[in-house]
């Protein structure tokens, strides 16, 4: 048995109940975080709460718990579920609406879930390259982590069809701007680059993380234009995100002996519990 919060009520799971004019769940009106905890820890909190509250600010939702709050409820929920190696997802929506008249009740909602932690696959991991603009993707500046990833499962999916881990989306002007749902990282000749945040992605918490560690490493680090022509010069290539941390990748005709890449892999867990 698990508990889960919905709502600010802590509730059995199999009793779990989202009202049916959840702004969330019909609107896509919210925004959300995936945070892991690993050997009890979690990871960069502070960090993926930072984010969720920029995202609730720029979508002009009023949240009726703090930052502070919402990290003790995170620790309580950990602590009644006994999780060792897991995903949990923090959802706040708009709220529950009245749908005549339209009519936002006025509170936000907030929900806390898990899932086991995914099993990492082996790497290389393959992936495709997508022109982003056959999909529904919003790009806005600064990006927000909202609910709608429709354009992104669409390309997830087509990459699944050619046989792909994940999709390296590129924008009409041909610059690489991430993965189906992961940041993305070249190194090419000891420079570690990973697209700007100028292109509208999301700046991932892994993401950031990584490119903390490269330079306390010592490590050229930057973000830049890349263009997807200049994409087979490069000499390594991986993706980050919150449950995979760096995963190295590979494309047809294209080959890597990833030394940077395992480098910062072997850093990154003294890293992130420092």
């Amino acid at each position: 048995m698990s508990e889960v919060y919905l709502n600010r009520e802590w509730v059995d799971s199999r009793d779990a109940r989202i009202p049916l004019n959840e702004a969330g769940f019909l609107r896509g009106d919210g925004v959300f975080e995936s945070i892991l905890v690993e050997n009890g820890r979690v990871i960069r909190l502070e960090q993926h709460l930072e984010r969720l509250f920029e995202g609730v600010r720029q979508i002009r939702i009023t949240s009726k718990e703090t930052q502070d709050e919402i990290k003790t409820l995170i620790h309580e929920y950990i602590r009644r579920n006994g999780l060792s190696d897991h995903v949990i997802r923090l959802i706040i929506t708009r709220g529950v609406y009245d749908a005549l008249p339209w009519n936002y009740q006025g509170e936000n909602s907030l929900y806390i879930t898990h899932t086991p932690r995914p099993e990492i696959p082996e790497s290389p991991v393959r992936v495709v390259f997508l022109n982003e603009t056959s999909y529904p993707i919003i790009r806005i500046h600064p990006a927000v982590k909202s609910l709608n990833y429709l354009g992104n499962m669409l390309a997830k999916m087509d990459a699944h069809a050619q046989g792909a881990f994940e999709p390296v989306l590129y924008n009409k002007d041909r610059y690489i701007t991430e993965g189906g749902i992961r940041n993305v990282f070249f190194v090419k000749e000891g420079t570690l680059l990973t697209p700007s945040l100028e292109l509208g992605i999301l700046p991932g918490t892994m993401r950031d993380a990584v490119m903390d560690l490269a330079r306390a490493e010592g490590i050229p680090c930057r973000e830049a234009l890349i263009p997807l022509e200049e994409t087979a010069a490069m000499d390594e290539a991986f993706l980050t995100s919150t449950a995979i941390k760096i995963l190295p990748v590979q494309w047809n005709g294209w080959h890597s002996d990833y030394t940077l890449t395992h480098h910062l892999q072997e850093r990154l867990n003294t890293y992130l519990i420092q």
